[in-house]
């Protein structure tokens, strides 16, 4: 039985209908919340008013030295008011000094007090806010994101997490902390969160004969909080007849140390977990496994009895699907995989078209990406590359040879580079910011799924043919798009080609890469498939491969195609 409830809403048992009525004016149903105990997101300020319904709380600060929750819940009222936290100027008595206060911290009743909400109040000409102290954003190194109205923070795994959400609906306020982010906090504080509250109810029926007149007012007191209740009558309005305050505090304890994550490098209290990883197959086909943890590996220095940190170990390629779909936050490329600033991944893709990875690269990567590779981990097949020989153990650098997508793109920044050799910008334009994923994710279909055959068919159209400088062109060949003999910028660039002496056939090579990218996007990714995309399939000779191979051979044109094009703007010089 919560003994924060008045006895006299027990009472009417055999009245429900008046039962309900003092159950609502004694906030019951917000007392069963028991929001200082939440267990994910706890109310820190708040201004929230429906119906008969007004909400109001207000957050701080305290001291948890010894002896002081004893003191705050010794008696229901406000130790601090809104205006806590603000810089002031005040005088003793009758001098004519002005003193100026900070607002960050100040003592009341032997207890420190800090301000954790900042209430903003402006007079009406802008709605009023809550603010919390840019301390607590800076000691989690969030972000604030305007479009969810949430902080942010990135802990060590690259891994981005939700620590205060914003709620607004028209007047209505309503702040949240991650009660993790909060708790931690407050133990680097040394600290009591304590939630001043001051709500409000009104009622149509009259409750007077219930509460022995028109006024009664209760102390509601636990182990943690301290309210007292107004249950009235005396002051009517509009058509309620009774209204009730609550008003007091509530405390949200700290953890008893800060997470070790803030503390480890002094502590070496880091936990640091290692998943394992088949390295091989014993003579009756049983997966052999190893330990990631360098610590536990051989290297060139010492044998350890146990496999050696540069152990090719080998993974699907849908492992990297993951890390493509988010192109903000993780980067991948023909040599490796990362996050951020955070960690990074060497990797290298073999000639069965598996990502290879040395064992205890890794141990380096947080455990949680260790688990997601270790789903897609099989048994060795085949060897490592030629280059990743090169670059490893010669120390030599070494182009991947066998990577379509790395040689499009050395051709593609070659076109670019002439182009602005010759003409001062670009021949493609450059992608807007939020185009910049269809480049940066270009890769090779790690499925055969129609949907990631799409997305990368309309990347490739999205950088090159839709990306045509088309002004560019126009001025140098004196021709524009008229819709009938010119139809687009394809056919703009075709016109480009031959007035700066290139050969029929060359232009022949690059019409049809740029055709072939353009009409299987507009047949198939850009629209429903049917007869007309299985054309253009067998027109461009990519019905009988595999999705994979198609985008390959597409690639592997344009490629070709670029390379054409860089060729002829450097034979035709400056003049062109």
């Amino acid at each position: 039985m919560d003994n924060r409830i008045p006895s006299v809403i027990r009472e009417f048992t055999d009245q429900p209908a008046m039962r309900n009525v003092l159950s609502f004016l004694a906030f019951e149903d917000w007392f069963a919340k028991k929001e200082n105990e939440a267990k994910d997101w706890i109310v820190v300020a708040r201004s929230w008013q429906e119906r008969a319904t007004n909400l109001f709380t207000f957050s701080a600060l305290a001291s948890a030295a010894k002896g002081n929750l004893e003191r705050l819940l010794s008696k229901p009222d406000w130790d601090i008011d809104l205006e806590f936290g603000k810089p002031y100027f005040y005088s003793h008595g009758d001098e004519k000094v002005a003193h100026y206060d900070s607002g960050m911290s100040t003592e009341i009743d032997g207890i420190e007090f800090r301000p954790f909400i900042i209430y903003r109040y402006f007079h009406d000409f802008v709605p009023n806010t809550f603010e919390l102290v840019q301390n607590f954003i800076l000691y989690h190194e969030a972000f604030f994101v305007p479009e969810k109205g949430e902080y942010y923070r990135i802990d060590d795994d690259g891994d981005i997490q939700p620590i205060v959400r914003i709620k607004q609906e028209n007047d209505n306020r309503l702040v949240l902390v991650d009660v993790h982010h909060l708790k931690d906090y407050l133990a680097a504080n040394q600290c009591y969160l304590v939630r001043y509250h001051d709500h409000r109810r009104r009622a149509l029926e009259d409750i007077s004969e219930h509460i022995g007149g028109q006024f009664a007012s209760y102390t509601l007191c636990d182990k943690s909080s301290s309210f007292e209740l107004w249950l009235r009558t005396d002051i009517p309005w509009n058509n309620y007849k009774s209204a009730s305050r609550l008003l007091g505090k509530d405390v949200v304890f700290p953890y008893s140390e800060p997470d070790k994550r803030h503390t480890w490098f002094a502590t070496g209290e880091r936990e640091k977990k290692f998943a394992t990883f088949i390295i091989d197959r014993n003579e009756q086909g049983k997966d052999i496994e190893s330990t990631c943890n360098e610590k536990e590996l051989s290297n060139y220095f010492t044998d350890r009895g146990t496999p050696h940190f540069l152990t090719p170990v080998f993974f699907k390629r849908e492992v990297l699907v993951k890390y493509y779909q988010e192109p903000s936050r993780y980067r991948v490329g023909n040599s490796g995989v990362g996050c951020l600033d955070l960690w990074h991944l060497p990797i290298d893709i073999t000639g069965e078209e598996l990502v290879q990875v040395w064992l205890g690269d890794l141990g380096r990567i947080p455990y949680k990406e260790q688990l997601h590779w270790r789903q897609f981990n099989v048994p060795p097949r085949g060897t490592i590359t030629r280059h990743r020989w090169l670059r490893d153990f010669m120390a030599e650098f070494a182009d991947p040879t066998d990577d379509p997508i790395y040689y499009f793109r050395v051709a593609f920044e070659e076109v670019q580079r002439e182009a602005r050799a010759r003409y001062g910008e670009d021949l493609f334009q450059g992608l807007d910011e939020k185009d910049r994923h269809a480049y940066e994710t270009l890769h090779l279909p790690l499925t055969e799924e129609w949907k990631e055959f799409d997305e990368q068919v309309q990347a490739l159209a999205k950088v090159t043919v839709d990306s045509l400088n088309v002004n560019l062109l126009s001025r140098e060949s004196g021709q524009k798009i008229d819709g009938s003999s010119i139809r687009g910028s394809i056919e703009l660039l075709g016109i480009y080609l031959k007035e700066i002496g290139v050969t029929e056939d060359i232009r022949k090579q690059i019409m049809y890469a740029m055709h072939a990218i353009q009409t299987i996007r507009s047949t198939g990714a850009a629209h429903r498939k049917g007869s007309n995309f299985n054309k253009a399939l067998q027109r461009f000779q990519l019905y009988n491969l595999s999705n994979r191979e198609k985008v390959k051979k597409l690639v592997t044109d344009l490629t070709r195609a670029l390379s054409l094009i860089a060729e002829a703007m450097r034979q035709t010089g400056t003049s062109c």
